[in-house]
């Protein structure tokens, strides 16, 4: 029926404990303003720092990385920049991640990730507005879909689960449960025309009053 628009973005987790391995290129950077890179991913740091680790207002620049196992090679696509607070050299406050490919993040972070309320707004469009846990869309929010579809109820780990509201482009509105980003439980589905169908919907489908 659907999917979650946000599932392709992915955890902004970027931990850059510089104090141990960055290298500073100018500035101060045990307790003033410095610029600090660290050379096996070429992470790159250039902000306020205490006690030697960025600490205060900072902007973190992030390149893809590539590792490889055995005959793999896994690119780890968490490139992006990140401007705004940082606590003990972590991304901890209110901030704006860019990510690489165009997507935006703004709004607090803890931790070093998307922690609290958020915009997320992606390169396609698209559109998550609301409550974030451990990187991922979590609680309540809004999404607006590139296609139009609006959705505003409760999250669960990037899924529509819970309650919640969904607009379709051609007028129809659903009313009651999600599971797994689909109709699923108790709804009523009121099209254009007046006509409603409510009752209980199993994997997006309507199954009537059983």
């Amino acid at each position: 029926m659907m999917r979650v628009f946000f599932a392709a973005v992915l955890t902004v987790t970027c931990f850059f404990p510089l104090n141990a391995l960055g290298e500073c290129l100018e500035g101060d950077c045990v307790n003033g303003k410095g610029v600090m890179v660290r050379p096996d991913d070429g992470a790159k740091y250039e902000g306020e720092f205490k006690d030697g680790v960025p600490h205060g207002n900072g902007t973190f620049v992030y390149k893809n990385k590539t590792v490889k196992k055995g005959r793999s090679t896994f690119t780890y696509a968490t490139s992006g920049t990140y401007m705004g607070e940082v606590k003990n050299g972590l991304k901890d406050g209110e901030g704006k991640f860019t990510f690489s490919g165009g997507s935006v993040y703004v709004g607090s972070f803890k931790n070093d990730e998307m922690n609290g309320k958020g915009v997320m707004t992606n390169a396609n469009g698209s559109k998550y507005e609301g409550d974030f846990k451990d990187g991922k869309p979590h609680g309540q929010g809004t999404f607006i879909f590139s296609d139009g579809k609006k959705y505003v109820g409760q999250i669960n780990m990037n899924l529509l689960e819970g309650k919640g509201t969904m607009t379709f482009t051609d007028g129809r509105q659903y009313v009651g449960q999600f599971k797994k980003n689909k109709m699923h439980g108790k709804g009523v589905m009121t099209y254009p025309d007046g006509k409603k169908e409510e009752g209980r919907f199993n994997n997006g489908k309507f199954l009537g009053n059983k």
